[in-house]
């Protein structure tokens, strides 16, 4: 899914990435032509000043000011670049893992713990509630303890929590490691784009971070492959008999080994230099150079034509005449953000925050409810046909129908037919097309005609759920609805990056992916809540949601310039 990346957006407008406000934020890619511009430092800590070693290189550099974009250009862009890119891509497809694994779980974990579909709601916003707590703290983390160790800390907690949840006994503990592991993979999905993009120069940190998308796609491709082996029924009549684990907690468990390999092949790669620079850690920024320079090149790390990076001198300096007391830097804060939030109070920003935080939060509800319930459907689904094979009938008929629990505990043997499988990878695979020509059509019509195209388009597709009648109408219609709404919210954030300026950005994003979350939260349990009484209401509601949204938007301004810089 193109989910939520503010660090990225912030960056390609000028904004400084250490600025990372990502206070209930979740993380996705936004791949968007946005003019790449090189913004002059705003001081002295910003910036770094070079000795340039003429003699032995290739490159004739006069001794002069250089920025971070100046050094970085200097160590080449190549083999390095794509071997960040291969392992970030691990990381963000195990994160696609991670986030939607409980979809295949909701159909077999209902029986060990008798679960009702409210139950199932509840389980579902467990995780997203962990997402929004989460996201505030991984980005204090990253800016103080460095991206790399933020991405390493949250996968090294998704990984335990979702391997203690395989092995919970009852509903309450299996409740509080989701809990956990949301409030850990969330980390890892936010800051994993703002690692990659700190190693990439302005001109190519569009093209990576767009290339970086696909391996979300990846993860939701392979997670039905993954749950095929473990949950189907030839499977399980494989192993059963020498296996005493439910099937679920195998493949909980087997979903939490990416998140240890991410962790692992991670750990072997630097910090980013943007980060060691800002912080004044410049022989270690030096250090990274170099290793990026020799890794591309095949040169010697002393060829590295900057000799010597001389703001660190300058940096303490200006710390020290800096000094405030204790709590000064606190107060100031508390500060800025009482006047930034005054300033988006104002009748010019006030309007557009409203439309884009309700069109997030009516994307998000229907979003992140469908695609967590979408294999409970199609297993009730295949209930249906299987009892009545004659028969048609919609998904609020269907919905009606569950799994028959066991007289005794322990009784559990519960499997999901192979074509809740193939119907799942079907829409995974839709979303492909989408995320791979997001960007043509942004460029081509412009973000406020996709935007409200889109969702006036996925609103109707929602409404439509309630008049498929069979299994293979529900699949053209699920795979259309996520097709669109798996891009949706990136387009919504672009035009969040245009319609305020820099000072307030990042926390008009904020504020609208956090209404968001809160939709995904309230989606998740009313569809629980209702599912079961009355369907109907929720899916309408969706839709409403959807198409009220794309209405909302057509107040948007078209001009993408309309953000003073």
């Amino acid at each position: 899914m193109l989910i939520h990346y503010l660090p990225k957006l912030l960056a390609d407008r000028g904004s400084s990435i250490d600025g990372f406000e990502c206070s209930g934020l979740v993380a996705g890619a936004v791949f968007v032509d946005v003019p790449s511009r090189k913004m002059p430092p705003k001081d002295l800590s910003f910036s770094v000043y070079a000795d340039v070693d003429l003699e032995g290189s290739e490159d004739f550099v006069e001794r002069r000011h250089c920025d971070f974009e100046t050094a970085l250009e200097y160590s080449k862009v190549g083999k390095f670049q794509w071997l960040l890119l291969t392992i970030s891509g691990v990381v963000y497809a195990t994160c696609a893992i991670s986030s939607t694994a409980l979809s295949f779980v909701l159909p077999s974990a209902g029986c060990d713990f008798a679960l009702t579909s409210a139950d199932k709601g509840k389980l579902t916003a467990i995780s997203l509630v962990g997402m929004l707590l989460g996201c505030g703290v991984w980005g204090s983390i990253a800016d103080s303890q460095g991206r790399k160790v933020a991405v390493m800390l949250s996968l090294l907690m998704d990984f335990f929590a979702a391997a203690l949840s395989s092995a919970a006994q009852n509903f309450d503990v299996f409740l509080v490691c989701r809990f956990f592991n949301g409030f850990g993979i969330i980390g890892a999905t936010s800051i994993v784009f703002p690692y990659l993009g700190e190693f990439l120069s302005n001109g190519d940190r569009d093209r990576y971070l767009g290339r970086l998308e696909v391996f979300w796609n990846f993860g939701i491709i392979i997670l039905p492959g993954v749950a095929w082996c473990l949950l189907s029924k030839n499977m399980v009549d494989l192993y059963a008999p020498s296996v005493t684990l439910s099937p679920w907690r195998i493949f909980v468990l087997v979903c939490s080994l990416p998140s240890l390999i991410s962790y692992v092949l991670i750990y072997y790669l630097p910090e980013t230099p943007k980060y060691l620079m800002d912080h004044g850690k410049y022989e270690k920024a030096k250090m990274v150079f170099q290793k990026m320079y020799a890794f591309n090149t095949g040169r010697p790390m002393e060829t590295y034509p900057v000799r010597r990076l001389e703001g660190e001198a300058i940096h303490q300096t200006t710390c020290k005449m800096r000094k405030k007391p204790a709590g000064y830097s606190l107060w100031r804060s508390v500060g800025n953000v009482a006047e930034r939030v005054r300033a988006l109070a104002s009748q010019q920003y006030l309007k557009y925050l409203a439309i884009t935080c309700f069109a997030d939060f009516g994307l998000m509800a229907s979003y992140y409810t469908l695609v967590l319930w979408f294999p409970e459907i199609f297993e009730r689904f295949n209930l249906y046909e299987t009892r009545h094979p004659d028969k048609t009938a919609g998904i609020c008929a269907v919905s009606q129908i569950r799994p028959t629990r066991p007289s005794r505990p322990g009784q559990c043997n519960f499997t999901i037919g192979n074509t809740v499988f193939l119907e799942t990878l079907v829409i995974a695979l839709s979303c492909l097309p989408t995320s791979a020509s997001l960007s043509c059509f942004m460029h081509k019509f412009g973000k406020k005609f996709v935007l409200v195209f889109g969702l006036i388009l996925s609103g109707l597709s929602a409404l439509a759920l309630d008049l498929v009648q069979n299994s293979t109408q529900t699949l053209l219609v699920s795979s259309v609805f996520e097709s669109l709404t798996s891009v949706l919210e990136a387009v919504l954030l672009c035009v969040v990056v245009d319609l305020f300026p820099t000072n307030l950005r990042a926390l008009a994003l904020s504020l609208t992916v956090t209404c968001g979350r809160l939709g995904a939260i309230f989606g998740n349990v009313t569809f629980g809540l209702l599912l079961d009484l009355n369907c109907v209401v929720p899916i309408y509601l969706f839709g409403i949601f959807l198409i009220g949204s794309g209405v909302l938007c057509l107040a948007i301004p078209r001009s993408d310039g309309y953000a003073p810089m």
